[in-house]
């Protein structure tokens, strides 16, 4: 099966192992800075674990759907659980040897698809 099914299946499933296999080893997750503050990154699959783990320990959950796709990238609308109020989350996995090799964040749904090359 290839990446993006793979990727549906994770997400349908609420699989966080199923999605973490999906990432390179090396993976790099780059963040949307508070104002004021250094970019947020992860560095590697281990970090994203991390994050991820403690977002979902908060009892906080999202609900992705793929938006789109091109060739290298792969446009996530991540419908954050519970919402908040003002904030939106959009991701861009880059894609490279059939991994996810970076993840991107975008405040909102047009500046993500732009940067994967896609429109609304």
């Amino acid at each position: 099966m290839e990446l993006i099914g793979r990727l549906r299946e994770a997400f349908d499933e609420r699989r966080l192992e199923a999605f973490l296999e999906l990432l390179d080893p090396e993976v790099r997750w780059v963040g949307i800075p508070e104002p004021g503050e250094e970019i947020p990154e992860c560095r590697n699959r281990e970090e994203v674990r991390e994050v991820l783990e403690a977002y979902l320990s908060e009892g906080k959950e999202a609900q992705p759907e793929i938006l789109g796709e091109t060739g290298d990238a792969i446009v996530v609308d991540m419908r954050l659980d519970p919402p908040q109020r003002g904030f939106e989350l959009h991701h861009v996995y880059r894609v490279a040897g059939g991994r996810i090799v970076r993840m991107e964040d975008y405040p909102d749904r047009a500046s993500a698809l732009g940067a994967a090359g896609l429109s609304e």
